[in-house]
Order: structure tokens, then C-alpha cells, then sequence
């Protein structure tokens, strides 16, 4: 009568670790990816989708999205960072950013 519920909870509790290392692992990849990304010069970041199979030797997905807005000299950079399991399609993490080039803020 003991042992099934402490089963359960134990199976439940095993799950929960498995998904919570997931979800870590796939943060620290996309903070690493958004490191690179704002050590680089604004010049040299492509406009466009890049994907990383494999990430850094880990069976994790990573996906790159630039997108572009320009006004004359002024202008920003949208980044956007996925990871998802090696072929899944749910994405764990997301993280976005804007770098900007000639912007004066305020008045």
C-alpha cells in the first residue's frame, strides 16, 4: 500500500529532473549564442535565419533570427535566439534583443 505512492512520487520526481535539466541546458546555450552575438559589431551581424544543429557538441537545436529596421544612418537589429531539443519542434527557450547603430535617446 506504501510503495505505490512513493513509486509514483519518486517517477514523478525523476521526470521533473530530466525536464528541469533540459530547460537549463537550453538557457545556457542561448545566453552563450547572445554573448557572441552582442560582442559582435553591428556591421557584421546577417540579416536572416540561421540554424545550429548540434549546438556546441549538445543535442539541443539552435535558432538565430535577425531582422533589420533602418532610417537613413539610424537603424536596429531585432535578435532572436531559439534552442529546442534535437528534432523537436517545441521550443524551451527564447531570448530576443535589439542592437542599435546612430540612435540618440532622449530629447
Amino acid at each position: 500500500i506504501i510503495a505505490l505512492p512513493v513509486s509514483v512520487t519518486l517517477a514523478k520526481h525523476v521526470q521533473s529532473v530530466f525536464i528541469s535539466q533540459d530547460y537549463t541546458i537550453a538557457l545556457n546555450l542561448a545566453r552563450f549564442e547572445m554573448e557572441k552575438v552582442l560582442n559582435t559589431a553591428y556591421a557584421s551581424i546577417v540579416v536572416g535565419t540561421t540554424n545550429s544543429s548540434d549546438y556546441q557538441g549538445y543535442a539541443y537545436d539552435l535558432t538565430t533570427t535577425v531582422s533589420e529596421t533602418t532610417s537613413g544612418t539610424e537603424g536596429y537589429k531585432l535578435i532572436s535566439i531559439s534552442v529546442a531539443k534535437a528534432d523537436s519542434l517545441t521550443v524551451l527557450v527564447t531570448l530576443k534583443t535589439y542592437l542599435v547603430k546612430n540612435v540618440t535617446w532622449g530629447l
